[in-house]
């Protein structure tokens, strides 16, 4: 992979500045300290520290969420390797890009697995985003990168995985206590937003604990850096959560615990194009409810090492509800209609250790059961065309095997195979039924060359399976309906290899710090990617496979932690395309590619007075792409930004403000008016806002 000189000027350059700015002026106490890759990842396989896993991994927690103190979820994520939004400022317009996959086209989210509290969340629609949840629910996000976790999340992943767990009774209690209330106040002079967060938790004993949490918050239009308004953002939440847990057993050795988690959004007037912000198509009210619930059992029995068996039945529904649709001239007659997905799941795995003299290993199998239904009920059946209604059944069955020798060599090894059945609703042009089966291997090697360097690389194989829109599409036009792709289509398949270098280091510079290094370079061959047919006749099918597709890129980390001083550095480069056919078809792959994107952030602490501070500067490269449009194709161009943010946060931990947090931040520090690469040319990023948050624990 060649990488230009320019490029190499701004890695390099970045990296002398975290290196120049990574030096404290004392040494550190002896308590070590951890940095953001010597975190604990559980949904790569067998719980580890996110640096010695074999593939490209980010883990986030609170601390993480809070100093962004964001207004969606891709506002935390976006700081990692890799890892895009697309989309608007809106609440219901921004959908996820990891590694130039995804937030683009119809059938985009299936290609990334996104899961809260193991439940598997999914979403599209037209013009709209697909992940719908206040980033205020979560204590931890964990972004696998990568087709590698196809194998435990369903064949098919070929971005990667992003899983969000709630937070917990035990984040709020101290010990010993059977029962708390945390209440955060949050406002950002940006839309004038307000929110409230009220979290009371309960453990009345060692086995049962008891989480409530209510959350709300109301915001005005949002403006960009130039004093725009930014369409989609004025949007009033009420979200509720409740999760429980109850051990038992002689040892403990059992669990049951249950969660129910919902988003409701409501905003009116808003462009029904809230991806792109395009006024042609008029404006809608919309309501979106969002609604993950599961119960879950675990069996761990201390004396028998073949026995972790950990169940979770699931329910999850996402809805869209539209009404006062006004059109535009010459647009659809009605687009009043609600769309939802709903889905049930059965998970069932368990995980058998194995010790001998210099060895280790872990093998998980299970079984994935699930049904999704895609809900489209419309005011005139005339207009069902795009976005049919239909049913996917799957079964899913996988195993993976961690080894690991001498603590020095890993090898990760799992397959997976999903059979599927998608049948057409009532108004589908088409009672074809379509059976298939997907299928998904990894191989992973780690090897800790010494105590400090440490070489990995994967190759890893997965096939998605055509979804309800790619199969029934039919997408009327004014010289008749196209056919359905039902029967046309071949599984797209993924062919990802992965090369990376891991180093870790403590007492660097002072006693109890440490620095941190993972890198990795991968290139995912891509064939029968299925894209929408853009140039495609009357008579044709939607969809169709597109024969040859890469994408490749470079992902690196490097992060420093001590008392008193912090930094992070997260550099990503990605090139891709469609190898064999025309740039016509969408997604066409290097439109897709996010520009090359630098995120450096450093921090410092004075232990004495409580006090954090905080800056982190993102900068965007420069990048063109097309767009083809009813005017034909044009050139995007977009320049080169670089977007400040800072924050301040005060935790005392003594006295009558001990538990108190305030924080205050100002995001886009110069009010820069500006877009990411992948938005349309009618998006704006949103300009400056002063953010201060008050939070405390009773």
């Amino acid at each position: 992979m060649q990488i230009s000189k320019s490029k190499r000027h701004i890695l390099l350059t970045s990296a002398a500045m975290f290196a120049a700015l990574s030096v404290p002026a004392t040494a550190q106490d002896a308590d070590e300290t951890f940095t953001p890759l010597g975190r604990i990842v559980v949904g790569a396989g067998v719980e580890k520290v996110a640096i010695d896993a074999p593939q490209s991994i980010s883990v986030l927690e609170e601390d993480d969420i809070a100093e962004v103190q964001p207004g969606t979820i891709g506002d935390v994520l976006e700081r990692s390797p890799g890892v895009s939004t697309v989309g608007s400022e809106s609440r219901f317009g921004e959908s996820l890009n990891i590694r130039g996959i995804g937030g683009g086209t119809s059938a985009d989210e299936p290609r990334i697995v996104t899961l809260i509290d193991g439940v598997k969340k999914y979403y599209e629609s037209y013009r709209q985003g697909s992940l719908f949840t206040d980033p205020e629910f979560f204590k931890t996000v964990e972004i696998l990168r990568g087709p590698g976790s196809s194998t435990l999340y369903g064949a098919g992943a070929l971005a990667g995985v992003v899983s969000l767990e709630t937070k917990d009774a035990s984040d709020f209690l101290e010990p010993g206590d059977p029962f708390a209330v945390d209440q955060k106040l949050e406002y950002r002079s940006n839309g004038e937003g307000v929110e409230s967060a009220t979290f009371l938790a309960f453990a009345p004993d060692d086995q049962l604990d008891v989480l409530i949490g209510f959350i709300y918050d109301d915001s005005d239009f949002m403006e960009s850096g130039d004093g725009e308004q930014i369409f989609g953002t004025k949007i009033t939440e009420n979200n509720t959560l409740l999760k429980g847990s109850y051990t038992f057993g002689d040892a403990g050795e059992r669990a049951v615990e249950a969660g129910y988690i919902r988003y409701q959004g409501k905003a009116d007037d808003q462009l029904l194009d809230i991806i792109d912000n395009v006024s042609f198509f008029g404006t809608v009210d919309r309501e979106v409810i969002d609604t993950t619930a599961f119960v879950s059992y675990q069996f761990n029995p201390v004396d028998n090492d073949l026995i972790d068996l950990q169940l979770q039945l699931s329910y999850g529904k996402s809805e869209n509800n539209i009404t006062d649709f006004q059109a535009s001239p010459g647009i659809l007659s009605s687009f009043d209609t609600d769309y939802a997905y709903e889905g049930t799941g059965l998970r069932i795995e368990n995980t058998a250790q194995f010790f001998g003299d210099s060895f280790e290993s872990y093998l998980t199998a299970g079984v994935d059961i699930g049904t999704q239904d895609r809900i489209s009920t419309r005011a005139s059946a005339a207009n069902a065309a795009f976005q049919p209604e239909g049913t996917t059944d799957t079964i899913g069955l996988f195993a993976q095997n961690e080894f690991i020798w001498d603590d020095r060599l890993t090898v990760l090894a799992g397959a997976r195979v999903d059979f599927q059945e998608t049948t057409p609703g009532d108004l589908v042009p088409s009672d074809e039924k379509v059976d298939d089966q997907g299928r998904a291997a990894t191989l992973a090697l780690h090897y800790q060359a010494t105590d400090r360097f440490a070489v990995f690389g994967s190759a890893s194989y997965t096939e998605r399976l055509p979804v309800v829109d790619e199969l029934y599409d039919s997408r009327a036009t004014t010289g008749g309906a196209d056919q359905v792709s039902a029967g046309t289509l071949e599984n797209e398949e993924s062919r990802n290899i992965e090369l990376g270098i891991a180093y870790n280091q403590n007492d660097v510079i002072g006693v109890g710090d440490q620095l941190s290094f993972k890198t990795v370079v991968f290139r995912n061959n891509l064939d029968n990617l299925i894209g929408r047919n853009n140039d495609g006749a009357a008579g044709e099918p939607v969809f169709v496979n597109i024969d040859e597709a890469y994408i490749q890129g470079v992902e690196l980390e490097v992060a420093y932690e001590s008392e008193t001083f912090f930094g992070s550095l997260a550099y990503t480069m990605l090139e891709g395309e469609n190898e064999s056919d025309p740039a016509s078809l969408n997604p066409n792959l290097e439109n897709r590619i996010p520009a090359d994107t630098i995120v450096l952030s450093l921090g410092t602490r004075f232990p004495t007075a409580d006090l954090e501070l905080g800056w982190t500067g993102t900068y965007y490269d420069s990048k063109s792409r097309s767009q083809a449009s009813m005017m034909g194709v044009s050139t995007i161009d977009t320049p080169s930004n670089l977007i400040h943010d800072v924050y301040a946060a005060w935790t005392p931990d003594e006295g009558i403000f001990e538990d108190l947090t305030v924080r205050l931040g100002v995001t886009n520090l110069a009010d820069e008016d500006y877009r990411t690469h992948l938005q349309s040319e009618a998006i704006r990023r949103a300009g400056r806002s002063i953010n201060l948050s008050v939070s405390r624990t009773f």
